[in-house]
């Protein structure tokens, strides 16, 4: 709040302040919490287009597990769902229940979130259910789903998703590579066992888990109600898709190095992938060029046989690199591009000495490219449904519009008088369009409590969690009372304790 209004002295509140609003709003929350969170989740389902949400109780109305997944997570998993990790190792809220949230890679090779859940146990029989209503809402399962090491998880995943294959995650096996058990299940983790797989990247190295639980950690912690947990999943979720947002706008607005200025593939290849996609295209050219060198090479039938070798692994002799010129197909024994959907330096090598002037369509992977997800995500901000007639027209519009934005401040940032020229025009526009919407009367701070849980209808609670798991700070989910009630029972108090003292 100082950062935002400039300074302690304007922020018009104390630290006093802020703690007993913290502690109202908990009071406030106190034993409605799922029920609020639940009650924002079908909201949302009812307005918001195509989003889905599922959930389970006991017989007493307890929670036992709760999934989520809105449009645009759809719409990623459409484009980015073929490697999907689950993974339930984050820790417990205040009530024991587990964050699970689902994970894939886009196109930046950046970390993107499918769906969430809360389970509040690690049954087979939880995790069935939740792999159904996941399958129910994206329509299909992935091919391959990476988890950790757990019996109930492997068993779900056999019994409910039983085209999928199941991989286990390399950053919870290295911690017990000493157990001579793990090498007899060494099919489900060696990375040399997913070689006819699409991994495309998830697993390959341990930092993606590791950076993926602190992205997570900042918001789920034993402390956090659920309602609250809530309201950070979604700005922290708005964040993940603000950073795709600008990695987008990089890739399209900055320029870089082609270092094989003779060789028309990188150049290519640079305006066919985004940038983080395209540094690695690069490197593996310019290995192609410099570090790899073709030893011999045969016909055969109806391809070419070539054998590379690659000086920067001098363990392997050749490389064999198998290429119809004619279907402009090709294959390589290292098997890179079948793992991970982009081509691998023997190949280059051989495109290199064969002259090879376009790149080869049929290795073009739209999971890398730059417009692998279409620019719609302002659809729904408009609230449109894709079936809606206008909405491909709509959509083109403000795509249109969005770039052209860009542009403009892009060509303009270094005119400072006409960079802020074109800002007054846009906040005139802004205030003109502002003005159409009616001021509402100030909101009482139980309004305001309400608009922050999403509650803002009294409701009889009909899904509530374990009691008896209090938090330290939270306070007692009791009836607050009011200054006259106080002031009575203090007067009764010092009444009582003075009566005792003249008796004494």
């Amino acid at each position: 709040m100082r950062t935002l209004y400039g300074g302690f002295d304007k922020v018009g509140a104390t630290k006093t302040d802020f703690k007993n609003f913290k502690r109202d709003l908990n009071r406030y929350i106190s034993e409605l919490d799922v029920d609020m969170m639940i009650k924002w989740l079908l909201r949302k389902k009812n307005y918001m287009p195509n989003f889905s949400m599922e959930y389970i109780t006991t017989e007493d109305g307890i929670l036992r597990a709760l999934f989520w997944a809105d449009e645009d997570a759809k719409r990623k998993l459409s484009m980015f769902g073929d490697v999907v990790s689950f993974d339930a190792t984050y820790q417990r809220n205040k009530y024991k229940m587990m964050f699970v949230p689902f994970t894939g890679v886009d196109n930046h090779n950046r970390n993107v979130t499918l769906g969430a859940a809360i389970i509040g146990n690690e049954t087979a029989e939880t995790y069935s259910w939740l792999l159904k209503v996941f399958r129910e809402a994206f329509g299909r399962a992935p091919p391959v789903i990476v988890t950790d090491q757990d019996l109930a998880m492997k068993k779900a995943i056999e019994d409910t998703w039983t085209e999928s294959r199941h991989k286990l995650c390399m950053w919870h096996i290295m911690d017990k590579l000493t157990v001579k058990s793990i090498y007899q299940i060494r099919d489900t983790w060696i990375s040399a066992y997913y070689r006819e797989k699409y991994m495309f990247g998830l697993m390959r190295t341990s930092s993606r888990s590791e950076s993926e639980n602190h992205f997570f950690r900042q918001f789920c912690n034993p402390e956090c109600a659920l309602v609250k947990f809530l309201g950070h999943f979604d700005s922290s979720i708005e964040a993940q898709r603000h950073e795709h947002k600008k990695n987008d706008h990089d890739t399209r607005n900055t320029n870089v190095d082609i270092w094989a200025v003779d060789f028309v593939l990188e150049d290519q290849a640079a305006s066919i992938y985004t940038r983080t996609i395209f540094f690695d295209v690069q490197l593996e050219i310019q290995n192609g060029l410099h570090r790899c060198a073709i030893g011999k090479w045969e016909k055969m039938s109806d391809y070419l046989k070539f054998f590379v070798k690659d000086w920067d692994q001098p363990c392997t002799t050749f490389f064999e690199v198998m290429m119809r010129e004619d279907e402009m197909t090709v294959y390589c024994t290292c098997k890179r591009f079948t793992q991970f959907g982009l081509l691998c330096s023997h190949v280059f090598c051989v495109l290199r000495m064969l002259d090879v002037r376009e790149f080869p369509q049929l290795y073009i992977l739209r999971h890398w490219t730059r417009e692998a997800v279409p620019n719609s995500a302002c659809g729904a901000i408009l609230g449109m449904n894709e079936r809606d007639n206008r909405y491909n027209e709509v959509n083109h519009i403000v795509r249109e519009i969005t770039y052209s934005t860009e542009s403009v401040i892009n060509k303009l940032v270094t005119n400072f008088d006409a960079l802020c020229s074109f800002r007054d025009h846009v906040v005139n526009f802004f205030q003109t369009a502002d003005e159409a919407v009616v001021n509402a009367p100030r909101k009482s701070r139980r309004e305001r409590f309400a608009e922050i849980t999403g509650n803002t209808q009294p409701s009889i609670v009909t899904v509530r969690v374990l009691v008896g798991t209090g938090y330290k700070g939270m306070g007692k989910p009791k009836r607050m009372k009011s200054k006259r009630e106080i002031a009575i029972s203090q007067n009764t108090f010092y009444s009582g304790l003075h009566s005792h003292l003249i008796k004494l």
